[in-house]
C-alpha cells in the first residue's frame, strides 16, 4: 500500500530529526515540516542541540508569516511545558498553524499533553502512524519507559562468523570505511563499553578518532575481577575523557592500599556492580551474576548516559544478549573466511536451548562500507514472536 501524503511528510521529518543525533540527548531527536494547504513545502526544522530551540520553533522561525494556515508535521507530539525553551504548542498556536500531524505521543508527564492543548486552542490535531518516526524516536521512548540507556552493539565478523582467529588476531577484519563509521558513532554517544577481554587483547583507548566530535564518550570497562592493567591505554588517557571500571564489590573491597591509592589518583572511577537476588544469580561473563549489567546500565542512565556503544568482546556481548539489553546491532561482515571452529564467535553467553527462545531482531538497513556489508538490526518489540513491529523504546522532551 502506498503511504499517504501525511506519512510521506512525517517520513521527511524523521530524516531531518537524525541531524540531532549526538547533540540533543537526553532529549529526543525531532524533526518538523511545515506544509502549505496547496501541498508546497514552506519550512523545516530539526532539534539539534540539547537546550537549543526545538524543531517546531526552528521551522516556524524559518517560515515567518508564511506559516499561518499551514500544517505542521512533527515526529513527536509537541511539548506543552516551559523548560529551557517555551512550549512548542504556544509557538504553533501563535504562528497560526491550522493543523498539526504527529507520529509518536510524548510519554512524559511533564512535557506531554501537547495534542490536548492544541485542540483546546482550536487547532486540528491528528496522530498518524509512521515507521520512520517510530524508529527515530525509539531511543528516547526506551529511556523513559525502562530507565536505562539505548544500547548499540557493534562487531566486525568474517563471513563464517568469527571475530578473531584462534590466536586472537582481529586486526583488521573490517575496512577503513567501516572503522571510520564506528569512530563517528563514538563521537556521538555518551559511553563506549567493552569487556576486560578486549582490554587484554587490543589495549584500546576507546576515544573517537575523528575531527568533528559532538561528545567525548565515557569509557566503561566491565571487569568483574578488577584485573585491568594499571598501564592500559584507557587508564593512561583518563584525563582525556571519563573512564570507569565496573567490578564486583568484593574485587573493589579487596584492593591493597597501594592499588586503592593508584585508582583514586588515576582519575578512573571504580563502579561496584549491583547486587542481584539469589533467584536471578545465574553466572555469565566470568562469574558476573545475571542482572548485573542491567543494574549498571540503570546506574549510568541516572548519571546522564543516554546512549551506549558496546564494542565487545564476545563475553560481554553474550552477557548483554543473555539479559536482553541490546537495542541496535551493527554487524560489519567482511569478505574474509577463517574456517576455524576455534576462532572467536560474536557472542559467548549462556545462550538459549530452543530456537523459539531466540531474541528476534528486524533488519532496518543494509549498506556497503568499502568491501564490507554493514547490517543494522533492531530488537523487535518485546513480547512479539511474529512479525515485525519495530521495537519502540525511550525518554522525554525536557530542554
Amino acid at each position: 500500500m502506498r503511504p499517504s501524503a501525511d506519512e510521506r511528510w512525517l517520513a521527511h521529518a524523521a530524516r531531518l530529526a537524525l541531524r540531532g543525533h549526538g547533540g540533543v540527548e537526553p532529549n529526543p531527536m525531532v524533526g518538523c515540516i511545515i506544509v502549505h494547504p496547496d501541498g508546497r513545502l514552506v519550512s523545516w526544522g530539526a532539534h539539534t542541540r540539547c537546550g537549543g530551540p526545538h524543531a517546531e520553533a526552528v521551522a516556524l522561525a524559518r517560515a515567518g508569516e508564511s506559516a499561518r494556515g499551514c500544517t505542521a508535521f512533527v515526529t513527536l507530539e509537541p511539548c506543552a511545558h516551559h523548560g529551557r525553551t517555551p512550549p512548542c504548542t504556544d509557538a504553533l498556536i501563535h504562528a497560526g498553524i491550522s493543523r498539526v500531524v504527529y507520529a509518536e505521543p510524548d510519554p512524559s508527564l511533564l512535557a506531554g499533553g501537547g495534542a490536548r492543548a492544541l485542540r483546546e486552542a482550536g487547532v486540528r490535531v491528528d496522530q498518524v502512524e509512521c515507521t520512520p518516526c517510530s524508529e527515530v524516536t525509539a531511543p528516547f521512548l526506551l529511556r523513559h519507559r525502562e530507565g536505562r540507556p539505548w544500547v548499540i552493539a557493534k562487531w566486525a565478523q568474517t563471513l563464517d562468523g568469527r571475530t578473531a582467529t584462534r590466536g586472537g588476531d582481529s586486526k583488521w577484519i573490517s575496512s577503513a570505511r567501516s572503522r571510520a563509521m564506528v569512530n563517528r558513532e563514538r563521537a556521538r554517544v555518551d559511553a563506549v563499553m567493552v569487556g576486560i577481554g578486549t582490554v587484554f587483547a587490543d589495549d584500546p583507548n576507546l576515544l573517537p578518532r575523528c575531527s568533528s566530535r559532538r561528545r567525548i564518550p565515557r569509557r566503561v570497562i566491565v571487569d568483574p575481577a578488577l584485573a585491568t592493567p594499571m598501564d592500559a591505554q584507557v587508564v593512561r588517557t583518563a584525563r582525556d575523557g571519563a573512564v570507569e571500571i565496573a567490578a564486583t564489590r568484593d574485587a573493589i573491597s579487596s584492593l591493597t592500599p597501594h592499588a586503592r591509592d593508584f585508582w583514586m589518583s588515576s582519575g578512573v572511577r571504580l563502579t561496584p556492580l549491583s547486587d542481584v537476588s539469589e533467584s536471578a544469580a545465574r553466572s555469565s561473563m566470568r562469574g558476573l551474576t545475571h542482572g548485573s549489567l542491567g543494574g549498571l546500565l540503570c546506574d549510568l542512565h541516572l548519571r546522564g548516559v543516554s546512549t551506549v556503544l558496546c564494542e565487545g568482546g564476545a563475553s560481554l556481548l553474550g552477557a548483554l544478549f543473555d539479559e536482553d539489553l541490546i537495542d541496535d546491532a551493527w554487524c560489519f561482515a567482511a569478505p574474509l573466511a577463517v574456517a576455524d571452529s576455534a576462532g572467536s564467535p560474536v557472542a559467548s553467553g549462556l545462550g538459549r536451548i530452543q530456537m523459539v527462545e531466540s531474541l528476534r531482531f528486524e533488519l532496518l538497513d543494509i549498506r556497503r562500507r568499502g568491501v564490507d556489508a554493514m547490517l543494522l538490526w533492531r530488537r523487535r518489540q518485546r513480547g512479539s514472536t511474529t512479525g515485525g513491529d519495530t521495537r519502540v523504546a525511550a525518554g522525554s522532551r525536557t530542554s
